[in-house]
């Protein structure tokens, strides 16, 4: 069923001065550390986990406060939600790795480049919104429209997810509803704090960008433009927010030939 652990996958507890995460790991190499979207876990990459673990040691996090993570009992910011990843990575021996985030957990990688460049090898933007305060005030109503009902029927998730199946709906509702309203509104509230223009700019580490063709985030794409050489920005053919469940070989590709060309 979608959703459940691979056997081939480990999977445990890392537990931090301030709270509790959840995480798989697979394979052997390179670390690589994948963050997820907002409302959702590391089953979001289950379908690209076991080519990603060919060449690299993987570790997929549940973000605080999502997924089996534990809950969050203050607000995040995402400079904090940096820290948890290299809490993690020190709790795990990883002197340096490569991380990949979707969406918010791209801004978590940002956050990542900014402020702990020196244990980066590289951060992977995935659909990653770059965006000032004002552009995500003047779409607030669409944002609680979104994140603060968790329970989404097929249709509407269909118009965000190709491909959706009976089981990945499932998946979806469970973790939206694991997350929760308060804490996928914690998350985007983080996102109006945050200056992802700025941390783009600021980033100290060779950085990438994958997004979709038909993506929500198209009005980030001139910022990525201007920021990153064009060998460092791929826009998959056809795909939307979510590539790594929309096409997962040509997402591994992506993935494999960045990590690869620091």
């Amino acid at each position: 069923m979608v959703g459940h652990s691979d056997p081939r996958w480990k999977e445990g507890f890392t537990a931090l001065e301030n709270t509790r995460l959840h995480y798989v790991e697979a394979g052997r190499g390179e670390p690589l550390i994948l963050l997820h979207s907002n409302g959702s876990s590391v089953f979001e990459f289950q379908f690209v986990i076991e080519d990603l673990a060919r060449r690299h040691h993987v570790y997929a996090i549940d973000l605080p406060g999502q997924g089996d993570s534990d809950p969050l009992v203050r607000h995040w910011t995402y400079p904090m939600y940096a820290r948890a990843v290299v809490a993690f990575m020190d709790e795990h021996g990883l002197a340096r790795a490569t991380v990949l985030g979707t969406s918010i957990g791209g801004v978590v990688c940002l956050a990542l480049a900014e402020h702990h460049a020196e244990r980066m090898r590289a951060v992977i933007l995935v659909e990653t919104p770059i965006r000032p305060a004002q552009a995500w005030a003047d779409r607030w109503a669409y944002v609680e429209s979104n994140f603060a009902l968790p329970v989404q029927t097929f249709d509407n998730v269909a118009a965000r997810v190709g491909n959706l199946t009976p089981a990945l709906h499932q998946r979806w509702n469970i973790d939206r509803c694991k997350a929760g309203a308060h804490t996928m509104m914690d998350a985007m509230w983080a996102l109006r704090e945050y200056d992802a223009p700025q941390g783009l700019a600021r980033s100290r580490v060779p950085t990438f960008a994958i997004l979709g063709s038909k993506g929500p985030v198209g009005d980030s794409l001139d910022a990525l433009r201007q920021a990153l050489p064009a060998e460092r920005l791929a826009i998959m053919d056809g795909c939307g927010h979510f590539p790594m469940i929309e096409d997962p070989a040509g997402f591994a590709g992506h993935v494999e030939r960045y990590a690869g060309s620091r």
